[in-house]
């Protein structure tokens, strides 16, 4: 589209007058006369003030006579009239009339919302004006707040070809729309409703729609059929106190967003919670902070009251602590669409949370389209209402058809944890950095977060839900993993403490009580916690499970020594047998190539692993283009393996305030790349040359997202 042309001098002088002569703040009326805010009304029907969505001049669709605006050449879309900037608070009254088959209607608060929202296109809250009768009540007939609000009862409508009058008031997040003296339409472009009728319509993707705005201006739309408007009377508003503008919930909330895991091509797994506040206590008290030697002494102390107290000043509960991010009951319901196909909407029923799940809720979603973006959103609401207290808005994509040649871009991170965070009270700065790659996917490799590091040490229950509640509280976190496809993958500080195993506690957990709180609690569930998903024809992906089957590490090495374990590991070694695809990407939560530390006995790197470690590398070694990506490790590298020809990739922790454990510039024979340092791997299926062969590059990059290594796979 052109540039707008600048306004005419008459409409600047009546703009100037209408400001220096405001009035006071609108009431509601109940008729057809405007308020008596005591500004001065803008004059709208000269063709000077106008312009076509398309640039042209406005005259080659619409007439300017007799006082009148007409459409009288419609064209649909591109023929819609848009004004000059006005006043987003203000009171404006017209009359219109269509022919038969007519759809128009007047927008306001138009703007642009940025490439998410129609490419960027001007969009606005319209006052819809259409052929229909006045008993229709739905969100697209006449006087509605279009898309988002339907009329609250029948309308009073003259006949086709005769005049109807309209009203709109819009002061701050109060918006009214009028027909023929009845108040017809009303919302607050704030608060939970207004984000539940976003969430649900064709405006999904926007943030501030209806808001006011600086460069705000008004639409007539040209959707089909003729259409006339006359006696516009536009009034300036004053902006109404902030404090008569706020729309508060008591709750539940959903402060911990939404997000997901085990996608293929048609299923997806969603998870969700109920919390009593919208974000974390940033104020709360803090933590008494244990040494690590008090902690290990702490730690073989198994009454919840005594770990609690050790960590908390007196009287304090966990609800009050520094980042605290409370749970509370409620109902939650998940709707999904795909793309923008909002009419294709699919709701599952009413959840109920309660405390024994730490009110959490998931729900396996079934019969999804393949390679398909979808919309996801999420409400709560209290245990006895069915209004609305929360809304959260995301989505997921599922992988590809296996027999699809499809570019692909993906995400693999790890070690990251709260106190850790690199990017204040907003969370960790890899989550912008890699929102901007715009991946299919993500996979968590785990350690997710900590039990075992203070503020607090998680020996009970309630603290490690504390710690989770935490990190998925932080703005970064939340809104990454509520719109991003993910795979979390567990590792041994996230099931209860360091290097562990079955049988094990730590202060008054289990090993399989931590075990139960990821697998089943925390995050979205899958009996066998391993799967591949084949993310089209050339790309196949592994995600394996790294606690739930492996042997003491203790015990003498050997055949019966084993982290994967028999199923998992014959499962393995089959499905990688039988695949066809190009590339077949391994994800693991701890090395198979490494090198690692002497010091360390929990991996196939280690001695301590090498028999299955061996067995492992042998089976990669004849699987053509087998890639493995780990994390665990606090480094980034790029190791090979030449025996078996093997490649494998560390992705290093993802926080710039995590780096440790091994020293910079000790460069072993296997490692093509090393960087202590934090960041994170990208990854990147592309088709390239007349022949268009797929070609697989790995990446690692900075925190920041730029680059630091490159490797193209087939390797030359």
């Amino acid at each position: 589209m052109k540039s707008i042309r600048p306004i005419a001098y008459r409409f600047v002088c009546c703009l100037l007058l209408a400001v220096a002569c405001l009035g006071s703040q609108s009431k509601v009326h109940g008729d057809d006369q405007p308020t008596d805010s005591g500004g001065a009304a803008i004059e709208l029907s000269q063709p000077g003030l106008w312009q076509t969505l398309d640039g042209r001049p406005a005259e080659e669709n619409w007439e300017f006579a007799d006082g009148e605006i007409r459409l009288t050449n419609p064209r649909g879309g591109g023929g819609s009239l848009i004004s000059e900037p006005l006043p987003a608070n203000f009171e404006l009254s017209w009359q219109w009339k269509i022919e038969k088959g007519s759809n128009t209607g007047l927008k306001y608060r138009v703007r642009r919302f940025g490439q998410q929202l129609f490419s960027n296109k001007f969009l606005g809250i319209e006052y819809q004006i259409i052929d229909d009768a006045g008993d229709k009540v739905d969100k697209g007939s006449t006087a509605s707040i279009y898309d988002l609000v339907a009329p609250a009862k029948p309308k009073t409508l003259q006949p086709i070809g005769e005049w109807n009058q309209a009203r709109i008031i819009a002061s701050g997040n109060r918006i009214e729309h009028y027909l023929n003296g009845e108040l017809i339409a009303e919302a607050f472009t704030t608060g939970p409703q207004w984000d539940q009728a976003i969430a649900l319509s064709k405006f999904f993707g926007s943030t501030e729609f209806g808001t006011p705005g600086q460069e705000d201006r008004l639409m007539l739309t040209d959707h089909g059929g003729k259409a006339a408007y006359r006696n516009f009377k536009f009034i300036v508003l004053q902006p109404p106190p902030a404090d008569t503008q706020r729309r508060t919930s008591q709750g539940p909330f959903l402060g911990n967003g939404m997000r997901n895991s085990w996608a293929d091509q048609d299923s997806i797994v969603i998870w969700t919670r109920t919390t009593a506040k919208s974000e974390m206590k940033a104020d709360g008290i803090p933590f008494i902070s244990l040494s690590t030697k008090q902690a290990r002494k702490l730690s073989k102390q198994t009454d919840v009251a005594q770990l609690h107290a050790a960590q908390m000043p007196e009287g304090a509960t966990l609800s009050e602590m520094f980042g605290a991010c409370p749970g509370a009951p409620g109902r939650v319901r998940l709707t999904y669409f795909p793309g923008k196909q909002r009419y294709a909407a699919k709701s599952t029923e009413w959840v109920k949370t309660s405390a024994d799940q730490d009110f959490t809720a998931q729900w396996k979603i079934e019969g999804l389209k393949p390679g398909t973006r979808y919309a996801a959103v999420i409400e709560a609401c209290d245990a006895d209402s069915d209004q609305v207290t929360a809304v959260v808005r995301g989505g997921f994509q599922t992988a590809p058809s296996a027999d699809e040649r499809e570019p692909v871009r993906f995400c693999f991170t790890t070690c990251h944890d709260f106190i850790r965070r690199d990017d204040g009270m907003k969370g960790h700065r890899i989550y912008p950095s890699m929102t901007k790659m715009d991946p299919n996917f993500v996979v968590h490799a785990g350690d997710i977060e900590y039990y075992d590091k203070p503020d607090p040490w998680a020996m009970t229950l309630p603290m490690m839900r504390f710690k989770w509640s935490r990190i998925f509280s932080l703005p970064n976190n939340r809104a990454f993993y509520s719109g991003t496809t993910s795979y979390f993958l567990k590792d041994d500080h996230d099931t209860l403490k360091n290097d562990c195993w079955a049988g094990q506690t730590y202060g008054a957990v289990s090993f399989e009580e931590g075990q139960r709180l990821f697998n089943e609690e925390q995050f979205p569930s899958h009996p066998k916690r391993y799967k591949t998903v084949s993310w089209g024809k050339d790309l196949q992906v592994w995600f394996l499970e790294g606690r739930d089957y492996r042997s003491p590490n203790d015990i003498p090495d050997g055949p019966e020594k084993t982290i994967l374990g028999e199923a998992q590991k014959a499962w393995l070694f089959k499905t990688l047998n039988e695949s066809t695809a190009t590339f077949k990407v391994i994800c693991s939560p701890t090395p198979i190539v490494g090198p690692d530390r002497k010091n360390k006995k929990d991996n196939h790197a280690n001695d301590v692993f090498e028999f299955e470690g061996e067995q492992i590398r042998e089976t990669l070694s004849e699987i053509e283009n087998a890639i493995v990506l780990c994390g665990d490790r606090h480094w980034q590298y790029a190791s090979y393996d030449e025996d078996a020809d093997l490649w494998e990739f560390g992705c290093g922790p993802g926080s710039a305030d995590h780096e440790l454990g091994w020293k910079p510039g000790d460069e072993r024979p296997m490692h093509r790349f090393l960087r202590v340092k934090g960041g994170f791997l990208s990854g990147q299926l592309k088709y390239v040359g007349e022949q268009e062969t797929p070609q697989l590059i790995i990446r690692h990059h900075r925190v920041d997202g730029s680059k630091v290594s490159q490797f193209d796979f087939p390797t030359p």
